[in-house]
């Protein structure tokens, strides 16, 4: 059974878009059941999602893996150092992953943080990359 739900209002003649069945993990945040339409994964129309299944799966879990990456950039880009358990404490409200094809792929995060209270910060990824973050507030 495919761990995909097609959101049928959602997709398009570019994407298709999906929800998850099952709870995941991004950051420290665990989203499930209802929450779980707050995570949209668009695939392009010209993929096949069963080719790429596993790619996207591997996507979702890895940012439960991006610590570094996050803390590195937040820092430098922010001038803000954060805490030992910073990363464990991010609220996340939104995600947004595009899959174009198996090799260009993408996310969207909106989180908040403790250090940044009063603020929503959009996390844009290419890949596994951070490209840059917004600050809404």
């Amino acid at each position: 059974m495919s761990p995909f739900i097609e959101l049928e209002e959602e997709s398009d003649e570019s994407y298709r878009c999906y929800v998850l069945q099952n709870a995941v993990q991004i950051f420290k945040h665990s989203i499930q059941d209802e929450d779980l339409n707050d995570v949209r994964i668009y695939v392009s129309t010209n993929t096949q999602l069963d080719l790429i299944a596993n790619k996207i799966e591997d996507y979702v879990k890895w940012f439960s893996t991006c610590e570094i990456v996050f803390r590195e950039y937040y820092e430098n880009e922010l001038h803000q150092k954060v805490h030992k358990g910073w990363f464990n404490e991010i609220e996340v409200y939104r995600v947004d992953i595009i899959f174009n094809s198996i090799s260009d792929y993408g996310a969207t995060i909106s989180c908040g943080d403790n250090i940044l209270q009063d603020h929503i910060m959009i996390v844009y990824f290419n890949r596994e990359q951070i490209q840059a973050i917004h600050l809404n507030g």
